[in-house]
Protein backbone atom coordinates (compact mmCIF):
# COMPACT_ATOMS: atom_id res chain seq x y z
CA UNK A 1 0.00 0.00 0.00
CA UNK A 2 1.65 3.27 -1.07
CA UNK A 3 2.12 5.71 2.08
CA UNK A 4 0.83 9.22 0.62
CA UNK A 5 1.13 12.84 2.55
CA UNK A 6 -2.05 14.92 1.50
CA UNK A 7 -0.28 16.16 -1.74
CA UNK A 8 0.50 13.57 -3.08
CA UNK A 9 -3.27 11.89 -2.34
CA UNK A 10 -4.50 15.31 -3.94
CA UNK A 11 -2.47 14.55 -7.33
CA UNK A 12 -3.21 11.29 -7.06
CA UNK A 13 -7.15 11.94 -6.97
CA UNK A 14 -6.50 14.68 -9.59
CA UNK A 15 -5.19 12.16 -12.01
CA UNK A 16 -7.89 9.62 -11.27
CA UNK A 17 -10.55 11.70 -11.93
CA UNK A 18 -8.60 12.94 -15.23
CA UNK A 19 -8.56 9.74 -16.16
CA UNK A 20 -12.74 8.79 -15.07
CA UNK A 21 -13.79 12.02 -16.66
CA UNK A 22 -11.30 11.13 -20.29
CA UNK A 23 -13.05 7.91 -20.62
CA UNK A 24 -16.63 8.89 -19.43
CA UNK A 25 -16.79 11.56 -22.26
CA UNK A 26 -15.56 8.96 -24.72
CA UNK A 27 -17.43 7.32 -27.52
CA UNK A 28 -20.01 4.81 -25.74
CA UNK A 29 -19.66 2.73 -29.23
CA UNK A 30 -15.60 2.57 -28.43
CA UNK A 31 -13.86 0.40 -26.19
CA UNK A 32 -12.21 3.39 -24.01
CA UNK A 33 -15.66 3.85 -22.73
CA UNK A 34 -15.13 0.46 -20.71
CA UNK A 35 -13.16 2.11 -18.17
CA UNK A 36 -15.60 4.25 -17.39
CA UNK A 37 -17.61 1.51 -16.28
CA UNK A 38 -15.64 -0.49 -14.43
CA UNK A 39 -17.15 -0.86 -10.54
CA UNK A 40 -13.59 -0.63 -9.34
CA UNK A 41 -13.10 2.48 -11.32
CA UNK A 42 -15.85 4.46 -10.50
CA UNK A 43 -15.40 3.18 -6.27
CA UNK A 44 -11.87 4.81 -7.32
CA UNK A 45 -13.23 8.08 -8.72
CA UNK A 46 -15.87 8.49 -6.29
CA UNK A 47 -13.43 8.74 -3.48
CA UNK A 48 -10.92 10.91 -5.41
CA UNK A 49 -13.94 13.19 -6.04
CA UNK A 50 -14.40 12.73 -1.95
CA UNK A 51 -10.79 14.00 -1.13
CA UNK A 52 -10.81 16.85 -3.82
CA UNK A 53 -13.86 18.31 -2.42
CA UNK A 54 -13.11 18.15 1.53
CA UNK A 55 -9.95 19.99 0.39
CA UNK A 56 -11.85 22.58 -1.74
CA UNK A 57 -11.19 25.25 0.71
CA UNK A 58 -12.71 29.25 1.09
CA UNK A 59 -14.45 30.79 -1.74
CA UNK A 60 -13.14 30.41 -5.32
CA UNK A 61 -14.21 32.92 -8.28
CA UNK A 62 -16.06 31.36 -10.73
CA UNK A 63 -16.55 31.59 -14.56
CA UNK A 64 -20.04 31.80 -16.25
CA UNK A 65 -20.49 27.90 -16.68
CA UNK A 66 -18.88 26.79 -13.42
CA UNK A 67 -19.58 25.08 -10.20
CA UNK A 68 -17.55 25.91 -6.91
CA UNK A 69 -15.12 22.93 -6.25
CA UNK A 70 -17.57 22.42 -3.03
CA UNK A 71 -19.65 21.08 -5.28
CA UNK A 72 -18.10 18.29 -6.70
CA UNK A 73 -19.82 15.08 -6.78
CA UNK A 74 -18.97 11.98 -9.49
CA UNK A 75 -22.32 10.07 -7.41
CA UNK A 76 -24.86 11.26 -10.11
CA UNK A 77 -22.57 10.10 -12.86
CA UNK A 78 -21.94 6.91 -11.71
CA UNK A 79 -25.79 6.70 -11.42
CA UNK A 80 -26.70 7.31 -14.94
CA UNK A 81 -23.52 5.62 -16.27
CA UNK A 82 -25.61 2.02 -14.82
CA UNK A 83 -28.02 2.95 -18.00
CA UNK A 84 -28.12 0.50 -20.97
CA UNK A 85 -25.30 0.98 -23.22
CA UNK A 86 -27.19 1.31 -25.97
CA UNK A 87 -29.51 4.23 -24.27
CA UNK A 88 -25.98 5.76 -24.17
CA UNK A 89 -24.69 5.85 -26.93
CA UNK A 90 -27.98 7.18 -27.98
CA UNK A 91 -27.74 10.12 -25.66
CA UNK A 92 -24.12 10.82 -27.05
CA UNK A 93 -24.98 10.71 -30.76
CA UNK A 94 -27.87 13.05 -29.72
CA UNK A 95 -25.70 15.53 -28.28
CA UNK A 96 -22.51 15.44 -29.92
CA UNK A 97 -23.53 13.80 -33.54
CA UNK A 98 -21.24 11.40 -35.80
CA UNK A 99 -18.36 13.60 -36.40
CA UNK A 100 -18.51 17.70 -34.49
CA UNK A 101 -21.37 18.19 -32.54
CA UNK A 102 -22.78 21.54 -33.09
CA UNK A 103 -25.05 21.45 -29.60
CA UNK A 104 -22.13 21.17 -27.93
CA UNK A 105 -19.02 20.08 -29.58
CA UNK A 106 -16.33 18.12 -27.53
CA UNK A 107 -13.30 20.01 -29.64
CA UNK A 108 -11.68 23.06 -28.31
CA UNK A 109 -11.32 24.29 -31.75
CA UNK A 110 -14.96 24.64 -32.10
CA UNK A 111 -14.55 27.47 -29.34
CA UNK A 112 -12.31 29.31 -30.45
CA UNK A 113 -12.71 32.97 -31.62
CA UNK A 114 -11.75 32.58 -35.17
CA UNK A 115 -13.21 30.90 -37.51
CA UNK A 116 -10.34 30.60 -39.70
CA UNK A 117 -8.73 27.46 -40.73
CA UNK A 118 -5.53 28.21 -40.34
CA UNK A 119 -5.83 29.63 -36.71
CA UNK A 120 -7.65 26.68 -35.98
CA UNK A 121 -4.84 24.55 -37.37
CA UNK A 122 -2.37 26.59 -35.22
CA UNK A 123 -4.06 25.78 -32.22
CA UNK A 124 -4.42 22.35 -32.88
CA UNK A 125 -0.30 22.04 -33.81
CA UNK A 126 0.30 23.93 -30.45
CA UNK A 127 -1.38 21.03 -28.94
CA UNK A 128 -0.02 18.58 -30.70
CA UNK A 129 3.17 19.99 -29.64
CA UNK A 130 2.43 19.45 -25.98
CA UNK A 131 1.91 15.69 -26.78
CA UNK A 132 4.86 15.08 -28.73
CA UNK A 133 7.04 16.51 -25.93
CA UNK A 134 6.45 14.00 -23.64
CA UNK A 135 6.48 11.02 -26.08
CA UNK A 136 2.83 10.33 -26.74
CA UNK A 137 2.07 8.59 -29.80
CA UNK A 138 -0.96 8.05 -31.92
CA UNK A 139 -3.34 4.88 -31.06
CA UNK A 140 -4.94 4.16 -34.67
CA UNK A 141 -7.63 2.20 -32.73
CA UNK A 142 -9.31 5.78 -32.22
CA UNK A 143 -10.61 8.47 -33.99
CA UNK A 144 -10.55 11.34 -31.87
CA UNK A 145 -8.95 14.78 -32.99
CA UNK A 146 -6.17 16.18 -31.06
CA UNK A 147 -8.23 19.27 -29.04
CA UNK A 148 -11.06 16.17 -28.20
CA UNK A 149 -12.00 16.94 -24.75
CA UNK A 150 -11.11 13.36 -23.89
CA UNK A 151 -7.84 13.67 -24.98
CA UNK A 152 -7.15 16.95 -23.52
CA UNK A 153 -8.45 15.39 -20.33
CA UNK A 154 -6.19 11.68 -20.92
CA UNK A 155 -3.31 14.26 -21.43
CA UNK A 156 -3.21 16.23 -17.89
CA UNK A 157 -3.27 12.67 -16.24
CA UNK A 158 -0.50 11.55 -18.09
CA UNK A 159 1.23 14.95 -17.05
CA UNK A 160 0.60 14.11 -13.48
CA UNK A 161 1.21 10.41 -13.13
CA UNK A 162 4.41 11.67 -14.70
CA UNK A 163 5.22 13.91 -12.34
CA UNK A 164 4.24 11.63 -9.52
CA UNK A 165 6.87 9.47 -10.63
CA UNK A 166 9.67 11.96 -11.08
CA UNK A 167 8.94 12.89 -7.06
CA UNK A 168 9.18 9.14 -5.83
CA UNK A 169 12.25 8.20 -7.66
CA UNK A 170 15.44 8.11 -6.30
CA UNK A 171 17.27 9.87 -9.53
CA UNK A 172 17.83 13.04 -8.92
CA UNK A 173 18.08 13.44 -12.71
CA UNK A 174 14.47 12.32 -12.73
CA UNK A 175 13.56 13.60 -10.09
CA UNK A 176 14.18 16.89 -11.42
CA UNK A 177 11.88 16.58 -13.61
CA UNK A 178 8.96 16.78 -11.36
CA UNK A 179 8.67 20.75 -11.48
CA UNK A 180 8.73 20.34 -15.42
CA UNK A 181 5.96 17.97 -15.23
CA UNK A 182 3.71 20.26 -13.05
CA UNK A 183 4.51 23.20 -14.98
CA UNK A 184 3.32 21.37 -18.06
CA UNK A 185 0.50 20.72 -16.37
CA UNK A 186 -0.31 24.31 -15.16
CA UNK A 187 0.54 26.01 -18.68
CA UNK A 188 -1.69 22.95 -20.72
CA UNK A 189 -4.37 23.65 -18.37
CA UNK A 190 -4.46 27.46 -19.03
CA UNK A 191 -4.07 27.23 -22.35
CA UNK A 192 -6.31 24.79 -23.33
CA UNK A 193 -8.70 23.09 -21.37
CA UNK A 194 -9.36 25.42 -18.61
CA UNK A 195 -10.76 28.35 -20.97
CA UNK A 196 -13.09 26.58 -22.79
CA UNK A 197 -14.72 24.02 -21.33
CA UNK A 198 -16.72 26.02 -18.80
CA UNK A 199 -18.66 27.23 -22.10
CA UNK A 200 -19.03 23.63 -23.17
CA UNK A 201 -20.14 22.14 -19.38
CA UNK A 202 -22.93 25.01 -19.80
CA UNK A 203 -24.01 24.16 -23.08
CA UNK A 204 -24.34 20.13 -22.82
CA UNK A 205 -25.70 20.55 -19.34
CA UNK A 206 -28.75 22.57 -21.19
CA UNK A 207 -28.86 20.41 -24.23
CA UNK A 208 -28.53 16.77 -22.42
CA UNK A 209 -30.74 15.26 -20.17
CA UNK A 210 -28.98 12.38 -18.34
CA UNK A 211 -25.38 11.16 -18.32
CA UNK A 212 -24.18 14.10 -19.88
CA UNK A 213 -25.91 16.94 -17.49
CA UNK A 214 -24.44 14.88 -14.90
CA UNK A 215 -20.71 15.27 -16.70
CA UNK A 216 -21.52 18.82 -16.96
CA UNK A 217 -22.05 19.45 -13.31
CA UNK A 218 -18.82 17.34 -12.50
CA UNK A 219 -16.83 18.92 -15.07
CA UNK A 220 -17.90 22.57 -14.08
CA UNK A 221 -16.81 22.10 -10.77
CA UNK A 222 -13.38 20.05 -11.38
CA UNK A 223 -11.85 22.77 -13.88
CA UNK A 224 -12.76 25.35 -10.92
CA UNK A 225 -11.34 22.98 -8.63
CA UNK A 226 -8.05 23.15 -10.94
CA UNK A 227 -8.38 26.83 -11.99
CA UNK A 228 -7.83 27.32 -7.86
CA UNK A 229 -5.25 24.47 -7.48
CA UNK A 230 -3.28 26.50 -10.03
CA UNK A 231 -3.93 29.64 -8.66
CA UNK A 232 -5.48 30.58 -12.00
CA UNK A 233 -8.42 33.70 -12.56
CA UNK A 234 -11.27 32.32 -14.01
CA UNK A 235 -11.33 32.53 -18.10
CA UNK A 236 -12.72 36.15 -18.95
CA UNK A 237 -15.06 36.47 -21.74
CA UNK A 238 -16.51 32.75 -21.63
CA UNK A 239 -15.96 31.15 -24.75
CA UNK A 240 -17.92 31.21 -27.39
CA UNK A 241 -19.48 28.30 -29.45
CA UNK A 242 -17.96 29.65 -33.19
CA UNK A 243 -18.58 26.13 -35.53
CA UNK A 244 -16.71 26.53 -38.61
CA UNK A 245 -18.13 24.73 -41.26
CA UNK A 246 -15.13 24.19 -43.61
CA UNK A 247 -12.99 23.19 -41.00
CA UNK A 248 -11.43 19.54 -42.20
CA UNK A 249 -9.18 18.65 -39.64
CA UNK A 250 -7.45 15.12 -39.34
CA UNK A 251 -8.53 12.88 -36.49
CA UNK A 252 -5.14 12.24 -34.83
CA UNK A 253 -2.94 11.49 -31.39
CA UNK A 254 -4.88 9.15 -28.77
CA UNK A 255 -3.61 6.87 -26.16
CA UNK A 256 -5.00 4.72 -23.61
CA UNK A 257 -5.69 5.76 -20.16
CA UNK A 258 -2.10 6.88 -17.90
CA UNK A 259 -2.65 7.21 -14.62
CA UNK A 260 -5.35 3.75 -13.25
CA UNK A 261 -2.82 1.50 -13.09
CA UNK A 262 0.63 0.36 -13.59
CA UNK A 263 2.68 3.59 -12.42
CA UNK A 264 5.76 1.76 -11.89
CA UNK A 265 5.96 0.65 -15.86
CA UNK A 266 6.39 4.67 -16.59
CA UNK A 267 8.85 5.54 -19.05
CA UNK A 268 10.74 8.15 -17.86
CA UNK A 269 9.32 11.66 -16.90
Amino acid sequence: MLNLDIEEAVDLARGQLYCFLASAFSDPRGGHFDLALEQKRQTVALAATDLLRSEALGTVELAAGEHSPAELDLRPVVAELQANRQQLAEQYQRVFGLLVGKTAPLNETEYCASTDSFYRAQELADIAGFYRAFGLERDRRRRERHDHLSIELEFMARLIGKEMFAERSTEKALKEKAAFCREAQEKFFEAHPGWWTPAFADLMRRAAPGLYTALADALAAFIASEGAFFGLAPPRPLAELQPNQETDVEADCCWSCPVAENQQRRTNA
